[in-house]
């Protein structure tokens, strides 16, 4: 873990919060670099972190059908393990650094502390998570339904 003052960036789900309190939060999780083609998440393992993109582009993929099919890309001031920091599972895809790329990370255990060393800002950066999430999600149902609306029109 990040030792002294390691001071999240003014972004994503931190660009609400005062210097002092990112440096609180990074100093609960720890930074990681990455080169590229290196995995962050791979498929199919435990993941129960929270990651925050600092520098970098990551590529989310899966192999569920048999191959690789890119879901999405992500960048700095992104989240990613969102789903699993809040239901603690397998990953559902991986995540592959698709340059040298940095980002700062912190694991349920270390959140949950932060929790209760924190409360207040924690509640702003759970719902900042939440909202990230839910937009995301729209995202996602909007090129469902305009896959399936492609698909019915091919019938």
């Amino acid at each position: 873990m990040s030792q002294g003052n390691a001071t999240l960036p003014e972004m994503g789900f931190a660009s609400d919060f005062d210097s002092e309190e990112r440096t609180q939060l990074g100093n609960f999780g720890e930074f990681i670099l990455l080169q590229d083609g290196e995995a962050l998440i791979t498929e199919g393992q435990t993941q129960d972190s929270l990651f925050m993109v600092v520098s970098g582009t990551f590529h989310v993929q899966t192999e569920m059908t048999g191959r690789s099919v890119l879901l999405g890309t992500v960048k700095a001031g992104d989240t990613i393990g969102e789903v699993n920091i809040f239901d603690p599972g397998n990953a559902s895809a991986s995540v592959v650094s698709r340059s040298l790329s940095e980002v700062w990370r912190i694991d349920r255990n270390r959140l949950e502390q932060y929790l209760e060393a924190h409360p207040r800002t924690a509640a702003r950066l759970l719902v900042n998570v939440a909202t990230q999430l839910s937009k995301r999600l729209r995202k996602t149902n909007e090129k469902v339904a305009m896959a399936r609306e492609a698909m019915m029109d091919s019938f």
